[in-house]
């Protein structure tokens, strides 16, 4: 499991495209992003890296936990 603080999740839109941004680079990606804790938990077997800089590039700060 990746786990990310990621910042400036606002609203369900904001959860909904921290999604589609991971889904991008996994498909099958299963995201759990709580816009209380500002924490994404991803289960995927791609690179963090590669999801943390998509979710970056949709316009969210995050960083690996």
């Amino acid at each position: 499991m990746i786990m990310l603080n990621v910042k400036e999740m606002a609203c369900g839109g904001c959860v909904k495209s921290v999604t589609e941004a991971v889904k991008s680079i996994d498909a099958s990606a299963e995201v759990d992003a709580s816009l209380e804790t500002g924490e994404v938990k991803v289960t995927s077997g791609a690179n963090p890296e590669s999801i943390r800089s998509a979710i970056e590039e949709a316009g969210f700060p995050a960083a690996l936990a």
